[in-house]
């Protein structure tokens, strides 16, 4: 049914003119993609269409409510949204309206001793952080950038730069609220029981993270929407105000004591690319050694791409330093902190230097360019991201080439894998990736272990233009290395478990598809939440699926 003016209407009435709009004008600001391949053929391929009818601002859970039981009455699809940073916060068909979660933007509270806040859609990590850090307080942040929604992005998955600490946001959520898409309410975890607090995900009350999450990275909006969330808070032996030098595209990494937080990096032997899984696995020995030991803030391993891009202050300079070589080969990245005074500081420096000496390690000097452009432009990102948008300064587009969770060793092996992979597809016939910003695009490798080297997460990317085509080219390499990783019976396919990915790989994952979609017939018979995630309620057809996967 398209979206009429009664339904307007009733919109209006329940919210206030001033909060349910149909203007064109206002409603085509809502229809810009991001600059992932995805969304650029998303744009392609559904143009006006991406312009949703009305945008709509609730400012409570009640509104939210309202608004998804209308839906329901007059049968138009809606998709919820944080701050929109993601292809899938945009239409696809006609009809559809958005809702901008902007008014519902307050930390309901934020508990010192206990140690966690309860938040709204529209609170930033950065501004969660910032009233944190007056407490001694913090939290992580994500690579997407500070400013982006944290409700959201701990629904849906979060990695951040020191997740060696905090893991995951799936693991920093104790507990949500949740409008159905059929308008009910549900909330987990301790938030669940009146009078118990919003401290524990694991009760009094039941635990609904697996329902929230589904395979692996929640929903999309395409089961309701999150109106609330209790997530933990960590310490913060920082200052109470994050200093802050420079202006915002030539900033230079915040100023902190050395009583505080120290920087390392760190390389090893060998001839790149030539010997780069060596390399790896020393790192992940290096990495190993640390968890054992329990130290260290941060702790990371950057390929060339991500050195490059996220210390570059402009095109040019990304470029330049390029051309001069500054980072020759990838670099593990260890941040200490004082976490509880400068004697245990410096207690985990001389662990760290003695386990480094240990697999054969050598410390950057601060006189190297790579020490003098990482560590003076871009390490305390890691504990803040404010340039998220440098990842993309290559081609003004990026998409990931592969990523994993697993073991450390497991993701060195996929790096190398996936590397292959694309490396044999710009050689192959198709040359696959040759207008791709080069060689950025064929050496990837973000080793990001979590938890104290628990486990581990990791992605590669690859540059190319806003066009259609190399868009295309870019979803075929991920394609042909997800095949790869699925033929080495690698775990990364979990990783891809969102949209038609959940048709084409349920079945190596227990046929979880099939859950999802009774999940979204029983909760969203009309079919109306972000249609399409988490997945398609029917059953797709041998022949569809085939096409899906790319067969004929």
């Amino acid at each position: 049914m398209a979206f009429s003016d009664i339904a307007f209407r009733a919109l209006q009435d329940v919210l206030g003119e001033e909060n349910a709009t149909n203007d064109p004008v206002v409603c085509q600001a809502y229809s810009r993609v991001q600059w992932l391949p995805p969304g650029v053929l998303q744009r392609e391929r559904c143009g006006l269409d991406m312009r949703p009818a009305c945008v709509v601002m609730p400012g409570s859970t009640e509104e939210v409510q309202a608004i998804i039981k209308l839906a329901n009455r007059y049968k138009f699809p809606f998709i919820p949204r944080g701050s929109g940073f993601t292809f899938s916060a945009f239409p696809t068909k006609a009809g559809t309206i958005v809702i901008d979660p902007k008014r519902m933007n307050r930390i309901l509270e934020l508990n010192e001793q206990d140690m966690y806040a309860v938040i709204e859609p529209y609170v930033s990590f950065v501004g969660l952080q910032a009233d944190a850090m007056k407490v001694g307080l913090t939290i992580p942040t994500p690579l997407a950038g500070a400013h982006v929604s944290c409700l959201a992005n701990y629904s849906w998955h979060g990695a951040y730069g020191n997740s060696w600490l905090t893991g995951i946001g799936a693991q920093n959520l104790l507990g949500f609220e949740l409008v159905l898409p059929t308008g009910d309410v549900v909330r987990s975890g301790s938030m669940a029981c009146p009078e118990a607090g919003n401290f524990w995900n694991d009760g009094p009350g039941p635990d609904l993270r697996g329902f929230l999450r589904g395979g692996m990275f929640g929903h999309a909006g395409g089961m309701g929407m999150v109106t609330k969330i209790s997530c933990k808070l960590w310490q913060w032996p920082g200052p109470a105000v994050w200093p802050t030098k420079g202006n915002a595209n030539m900033k230079t990494s915040s100023g902190f004591s050395q009583d505080q937080f120290r920087w390392y990096m760190i390389k090893f032997p060998g001839k790149y690319p030539e010997e780069e899984e060596k390399q790896l696995k020393k790192a992940a020995e290096l990495f190993y050694e640390m968890g054992k030991a329990e130290i260290a803030c941060v702790a990371t391993h950057l390929a060339k791409q991500f050195l490059y891009t996220y210390s570059s202050q402009t095109k040019q300079d990304l470029f330049d330093n390029m051309e001069k070589n500054v980072f020759p080969q990838g670099f593990v990245v260890v941040g200490l902190q004082a976490s509880t005074s400068l004697r245990q500081l410096e207690y985990e420096e001389k662990v760290l230097k003695e386990l480094v000496a240990k697999v054969g390690g050598i410390f950057v000097q601060e006189d190297e360019p790579a020490y003098q452009v990482w560590i003076g432009r871009a390490a305390n990102e890691w504990l803040r991201f404010g340039n998220a948008q440098r990842l993309a300064r290559p081609s003004d587009n990026f998409s990931i080439g592969t990523s994993n969770v697993d073991s450390i060793d497991m993701i060195v092996f996929d790096i190398m894998e996936g590397n292959k992979v694309a490396r044999d597809l710009l050689e192959g016939p198709k040359h696959l990736g040759k207008d791709f910003v080069q060689p950025l695009s064929v050496h990837g490798g973000w080793i990001s272990p979590q938890e104290y080297g628990y486990w581990c997460l990791m992605t590669t990317d690859v540059f190319p233009d806003q066009a259609p085509e190399q868009a295309k080219e870019a979803i075929e390499i991920i394609g042909n290395i997800t095949r790869k990783q699925i033929e080495n019976k690698s775990s990364a396919a979990v990783i891809h478990l969102l949209g038609p990915a959940y048709d084409m790989l349920g079945p190596m994952f227990g046929n979880v598809h099939l859950i999802i979609k009774k999940f979204k017939n029983e909760f969203d018979p009309y079919n109306l939440s972000n249609p399409g995630y988490a997945t398609r309620p029917d059953v797709v057809s041998p022949e569809e699926l085939q096409k899906m996967a790319g067969g004929h």
